[in-house]
């Protein structure tokens, strides 16, 4: 009897271990170390793991990653292929295709406008106070701030959003949908990627289920017409404001990377998902763990570039963008003062278009990249059922790049991923003496959308008397940068010293200028 149950139980084990996906939370070790998982056989289904030996991908800066061919099926490098990590801000590629799902299945619009009020904490000390704004996107322009500015509000409204309202049910969908993907080693806990109260309980993947994802998504163009953005404007109400893409690189290879993801907590490292179809030859590059964006984003171009040398194929170049064209609201050598750059957006402007010979409704939707039914809602009373007439005006809306001032506003880095965000640069100050929560718990405040307010700079104005007693409490040292440094990290081993000091003692302009060596100088306490 007793061996009978033995042989029952073992049995159960077995079924249970092959059979069945994973449906908790995957462990990974704490600090974003990672366990050796089991090794599902089968797990990379369809993808071959051919090396390239000639790549020189720096492995040491990286945890795990892989490269991947799309156009020949086979992957090229790979670090810890299924071994599990946390994935921050990756998490909101399931989110993003969830939503492209729903609106291709008809279910919501581009054009849907999402609503709710954020609120935020204001003042200082016994005048703090929490405010209550209201927030107003279009569909798209959530969509946009979620991949584009990694924004955790908006992700998290995306994610409400097409849950009707149910937070919980669209987290449970998206584990079930990275089930039918064959994601066995991938557990998503919230939409976001913020940090769980337990670092066991981390959102987390594999870069083989990562690149079953993205596989997934190359199928929807529309997905890549919004990562691959550099720069791209979104609408509250009437106010208009500009984001920057967290991936550089779609900034430094304009045209030629088009994706897709970066990442980011303390646990998790620097994370990034790439995608380049450059001479139509399509490459997937993943990494995750790296220790700084800049070196994360070197591994990353290096690894792509030295690939497609490999195959005969020119690097990624860097993008040359066209002479500035003149601002017609300035006078003639009268150029915007203050500190600040012209960056091309990309933004929907309403159009007219006029119908051809020979058109129909289906062939001016896909001229568009928009579907029949959101032209005959644009068109509300000028289409009836599927006839159109030649010389007929309809309305569309279209994607245009154009150029735009931008002043150099802190409008939130990679680094700030996992911690709140504030609305305004105005309520900075305010918002910062408020204490930071821990990154080890989930993040309860709302977190307002990020961006470079354009053609306006506001300069928060901080009271004379109180920097008086600053100085006089405090010393200044010089540090010197090491490889790898970033400000952020280097902000973090000095008490009471931000990324906005750093930059303002040091002048320093772009976080790119910084190279080992460079000396900096720090205010600590005496």
């Amino acid at each position: 009897m007793k061996k009978s149950l033995i042989f029952i139980f073992a049995i159960i084990l077995h079924i249970s271990f092959s059979g069945f996906a994973v449906t908790g939370p995957i462990e990974c070790s704490e600090n974003g170390d990672s366990i050796v998982p089991i090794d599902y056989s089968g797990l990379s289904g369809q993808f071959r793991l051919l090396e390239d030996t000639n790549l020189g991908v720096n492995e040491s800066e990286v945890k795990a990653g892989l490269l991947y061919d799309v156009a020949n099926g086979k992957i090229v490098w790979e670090k810890n292929l299924n071994t599990i990590f946390p994935i921050a801000s990756l998490t909101k590629m399931m989110g993003a295709l969830l939503t492209i799902e729903d609106i291709n299945a008809g279910k919501f619009h581009w054009d849907d406008t999402v609503k709710w009020t954020r609120t935020y904490v204001v003042g200082r000390r016994k005048h703090r106070r929490t405010v209550s704004s209201p927030a107003s996107y279009s569909l798209r322009d959530v969509f946009k701030a979620s991949m584009i500015a990694s924004n955790n509000e908006c992700a998290e409204q995306l994610a409400k959003y097409i849950g009707n309202g149910d937070l919980p049910a669209t987290i449970d969908r998206m584990n079930q949908r990275a089930r039918e993907l064959g994601m066995l080693s991938t557990y998503y806990g919230n939409p976001t990627g913020l940090p769980a109260p337990k670092w066991a309980y981390d959102n987390s993947s594999t870069p083989t289920d990562l690149l079953k994802l993205t596989i997934e998504m190359l199928k929807y163009p529309e997905i890549l017409d919004i990562a691959k953005m550099g720069y791209a404007t979104i609408e509250n109400g009437k106010s208009t404001s500009v984001i920057r893409n967290h991936n550089r690189l779609t900034i430094d290879f304009s045209g030629e990377v088009d994706g897709l993801k970066t990442g980011y907590t303390k646990r998790a490292g620097f994370c990034l998902v790439a995608t380049t179809a450059k001479c139509d030859h399509r490459l997937v590059s993943i990494v995750l763990g790296s220790r700084g964006p800049q070196i994360r984003n070197e591994v990353v171009r290096d690894m792509i570039n030295n690939y497609y040398t490999s195959i005969g194929l020119d690097p990624l170049g860097p993008y040359c963008p066209s002479p500035l064209l003149p601002n017609p609201n300035l006078a003639k050598n009268n150029q915007p003062v203050g500190d600040g750059q012209y960056v091309t957006v990309s933004e929907r402007v309403k159009k007219v278009h006029v119908v051809k010979n020979g058109e129909n409704l289906s062939l001016i939707a896909g001229k568009y990249k928009c579907s029949t039914a959101q032209l005959k809602s644009w068109n509300k009373g000028k289409v009836k059922g599927t006839t159109v007439y030649k010389g007929q005006k309809l309305y569309v809306y279209a994607n245009v790049n154009r150029k735009v001032f931008v002043a150099k506003v802190d409008n939130g880095t990679e680094e700030e991923d996992d911690k709140p965000i504030v609305a305004d640069q105005t309520e900075s100050i305010a918002v910062s003496e408020v204490q930071e929560p821990d990154t080890n718990t989930q993040v309860k405040q709302e977190q307002p959308v990020v961006a470079a307010k354009v053609n306006k700079t506001v300069k928060p104005q901080t009271p004379k008397t109180e920097a008086k007693a600053g100085i006089a409490k405090s010393k200044y040292i010089y540090h010197t940068v090491a490889p790898g440094d970033t400000l952020f990290n280097i902000a973090q081993r000095y008490q009471g010293v931000s990324v906005a000091e750093l930059k303002t003692l040091n002048n320093i302009q772009k976080v790119r200028s910084l190279k080992p060596g460079m000396k900096l100088k720090v205010k600590v306490q005496a």
